[in-house]
């Protein structure tokens, strides 16, 4: 699949939107507090454990229906205005800003950068993608309600889901794998 292919005209510009949320998010993340820090990387420990016993193809579906979940989640709730899909990549974004701080004092820059590339090279253009119809779709919402939008909703929601099914799915079946083999390798 080329880059080109990934997604189509409609959600441009609000992907370029939502990554410039999610670019300001992450940044936040690196510069919050120590004590916030420590809070959010012991909640994020806490779940990671949860995974820590399961086996390889559990933890594999695991990860793939929670991902899956989120996703059409900010995609079917974009239509009340797109308020959910920026929320979701920005927090998403904190997040991993503060992991990525956390890493980068333990280890350096350059290996911390390497422990979020994974997410950053098919987890996070997923949620950017799902974010950016589900934006879409609540812009067509308001735009319909106001009367300067004729194709039904319906069209415009069952376009969003070809494409979720054509891009985001296969991108998180991907991230999923990566994230499974990066949790069994963990000691």
């Amino acid at each position: 699949m080329n880059l080109a292919g990934m997604f189509d005209r409609t959600i441009k510009p609000y992907l370029l939107i939502l990554t410039l949320i999610f670019a300001a998010s992450f940044l936040a993340g690196t510069f919050v507090p120590s004590s916030i820090s420590r809070q959010m990387i012991e909640m994020f420990q806490a779940m990671a454990g949860d995974y820590r016993d399961l086996s390889g193809g559990t933890l594999f579906f695991s990860i793939l229906v929670q991902n899956v979940m989120a996703t059409m989640f900010v995609v079917i709730f974009g239509v009340l205005a797109g308020i959910i899909p920026a929320f979701a990549v920005g927090s998403n974004a904190f997040g991993l800003g503060v992991l990525y701080r956390q890493a980068s004092e333990a280890s350096g820059y350059s290996k911390a950068a390497l422990k979020v590339l994974p997410y950053g090279v098919f987890e996070i253009p997923a949620l950017l993608i799902a974010a950016s119809y589900g934006l879409w779709l609540g812009v067509m919402a308001v735009r319909r309600v106001r009367g300067k939008e004729g194709t039904p909703l319906k069209t415009h929601v069952e376009h969003a889901f070809r494409r979720y099914f054509a891009v985001v799915f296969p991108l998180l079946v991907v991230a999923a794998a990566i994230e499974t083999a990066l949790i069994l390798s963990l000691p």
